[in-house]
């Protein structure tokens, strides 16, 4: 008789649990469906559990746990990441399996991220990773380079904990203080010029519903389109605008300055491009150069890297 795999050897010694579990549920969300459920569990849960060895209830718990709390929304390429990272999973299945189910729902959520690069990034990476609490770094770090912008001031805290081969593998430098230093870095970037845009209109999946105008606060930049505000992140990874309460604009001596007829000046150095003229609004703070115009719902960032 052929033995029951890992998988299968919890459900049958936790079935009365998990059976009350999914009653619950369905208690809650009268479309949960028996069978489409066990299938789910079978195509998501089973390989990851027969995988990762260790406890393997404390794995079926873990991914049992995750997918009812998700409500059958789980990210499009959870199972395949909890595949790769599945000894990891062992190690601490519940922290490990939360993870990175948000992190790869914020990278399928959020525009112009990379989620399948992070994936592939993780797959490649996990090898100078060796406990639990240092994947989870290296998932963050690599998160901000595939495009999550927000998490670049986090990141770069944890960035001194990576082996530096992944470090170097993730952001061209193991040199932390460098990437502090300027946002925009590259080893092959020099001179001024336009780094990234940011944003576009409501109408075609954007944020802004008219054109924005930009301003600092609290040290940040901030963007609002007269009905909402939003903490702009945008650096050479990646942009995201994130809505936050109003707030007063502050004064800061600007960097780089611009003129009416879009000539970006910055210590005797001048760049100048069309789509910068006739700005509504621009503000300068460290090596970078913020730019709206009544003619785009973008943000434009000038910076000499």
């Amino acid at each position: 008789m052929e033995s029951l795999s890992p998988f299968h050897q919890a459900l049958q010694a936790n079935r009365d649990r998990y059976n009350a579990q999914f009653r619950l549920a369905r208690h809650r969300s009268k479309n949960l469906d028996a069978n489409a459920f066990l299938k789910h569990l079978n195509d998501f849960a089973r390989p990851v559990v027969d995988r990762a060895g260790g406890d393997p209830v404390e794995v079926t718990d873990a991914l049992v746990d995750l997918s009812f709390a998700s409500n059958g929304r789980l990210p499009q390429h959870l199972g395949t990441v909890l595949l790769d990272q599945a000894r990891f999973v062992a190690m601490e299945p519940r922290r490990v399996s939360v993870a990175l189910a948000n992190a790869l729902h914020h990278l399928e959520s959020e525009p112009d991220t990379r989620p399948l690069r992070w994936v592939a990034l993780m797959r490649h990476l996990n090898q100078y990773a060796d406990t639990a609490e240092s994947l989870l770094d290296l998932g963050a770090v690599a998160a901000w380079t595939t495009g999550l912008a927000a998490l670049r001031e986090a990141a770069l805290d944890i960035a001194p904990k990576l082996h530096p081969d992944a470090l170097r593998y993730l952001t061209s430098t193991t040199d932390v203080t460098l990437l502090k230093a300027s946002r925009w870095w590259a080893v092959d970037y020099t001179g001024l010029r336009i780094v990234r845009r940011l944003g576009k209109f409501r109408g075609f999946g954007g944020t802004f519903v008219r054109p924005p105008t930009v301003f600092l606060a609290r040290g940040h930049l901030h963007a609002t389109d007269s009905e909402h505000t939003w903490r702009v992140y945008a650096d050479r990874f990646g942009g995201s605008l994130r809505r936050t309460e109003p707030v007063e604009p502050e004064h800061h001596e600007p960097t780089l300055t611009l003129s009416d007829k879009g000539v970006v000046r910055l210590n005797g150095t001048t760049f100048d491009h069309p789509d910068l003229a006739n700005a509504s609004s621009w503000v300068s703070w460290d090596n970078t150069l913020a730019v709206t115009t009544p003619f785009t719902h973008s943000i434009i960032f000038v910076a000499q890297p």
